[in-house]
């Protein structure tokens, strides 16, 4: 087994079992803001659960992607499963556009119809328990999605710090509704819950998209790459560097020129050092790297 598929097939490993344990925290989450709201009638509140409701969905998919996006490969994927995990991320940032939709007209439909309101000590209590566990999802789930690289698990984690700021609006409108004896601000509430759905909807939409679309890979991984290159005895030029996203991971194709008095043998040898160099890089994670020959005329 390769180092990379090693270390990918223990990252999915590492994916799946914070997964699903913020999935039922997150779970507690939505039924107790759920049910509150329900309770008080707080669109606010509703809207909020809602939001984690796509939290759980979210985590959801990272458990799915984490089963179904394999390193390995088969006689009908030669370069292994990574892009199905590109792929539930597209469908994620489509159903975070929807529900983002929705919950718009919700707040639209508040603002257009206000009720009256009233601060409530239990919806309080609840939306501060929502911020500090959401908070602490975020800083659990970012760490393992550094740790792994894992675009999903960053996804779900960025989605569990959204929440927490969404709720942070919650708060807010529920304190000036309270003064304002109507829920006019607890519907602006809702709509910003909104707008950072959408924000994060189009964010991982673009991940997602460049993923499937062969976009090539950062530059800072680019001038990583050649560097490593040109470190390697016998490299004379960098004739092309193409690269492509695939998972968390790039595929390379490279040529390079080395002298053309050298042996067929040695050519091969410099090429082999290059390629297992590359693959060995550990700030890029380097899935395949193919390394082409090319005979470069030395000046004299």
């Amino acid at each position: 087994m390769s180092t990379y598929i090693a270390n990918q097939t223990k990252a999915l490993r590492i994916v799946k079992r914070v997964a699903i344990t913020t999935l039922f925290a997150n779970l507690g989450l939505v039924v107790l803001k759920g049910i509150f709201g329900v309770i008080f009638n707080n669109m606010a509140l509703i809207s909020d659960a809602i939001h984690s409701a796509a939290d759980t969905v979210t985590t959801i998919l990272v458990v799915i992607a984490a089963i179904v996006s394999k390193p390995h490969s088969d006689s009908e994927h030669n370069y292994g499963h990574e892009k199905r995990e590109s792929f539930l991320l597209l469908l994620f940032a489509i159903f975070m556009l929807g529900l983002a939709g929705y919950v718009i007209v919700m707040g639209i439909m508040g603002l257009i119809n206000p009720s009256e309101s009233s601060l409530n000590i239990w919806l309080i209590v609840v939306v501060i328990i929502s911020i500090i566990a959401k908070e602490l999802m975020f800083q659990f789930t970012n760490h393992f999605a550094k740790k792994t690289k894992s675009a999903s698990l960053k996804a779900d984690a960025w989605g569990h710090r959204i929440d927490c700021i969404t709720s942070l609006a919650v708060l807010g409108g529920l304190i000036v509704s309270h003064f304002t004896r109507n829920d006019i601000v607890e519907n602006i509430a809702v709509l910003i819950v909104a707008l950072f759905l959408i924000r994060l909807g189009i964010k991982v939409f673009i991940g997602a998209y460049n993923q499937l679309t062969d976009k090539t890979a950062s530059k800072s991984d680019i001038a990583a790459v050649t560097e490593t290159a040109w470190s390697v005895d016998g490299v004379k030029s960098i004739d092309k560097l193409s690269t492509r996203l695939f998972g968390n991971a790039i595929l390379v194709d490279l040529e390079i020129g080395v002298d053309n008095t050298l042996s067929l043998i040695q050519a091969h040898d410099i090429a082999e050092a290059v390629h297992d160099k590359l693959e060995a890089m550990p700030d890029v994670i380097i899935k395949h790297c193919n390394v082409h020959v090319n005979p470069h005329k030395l000046e004299k």
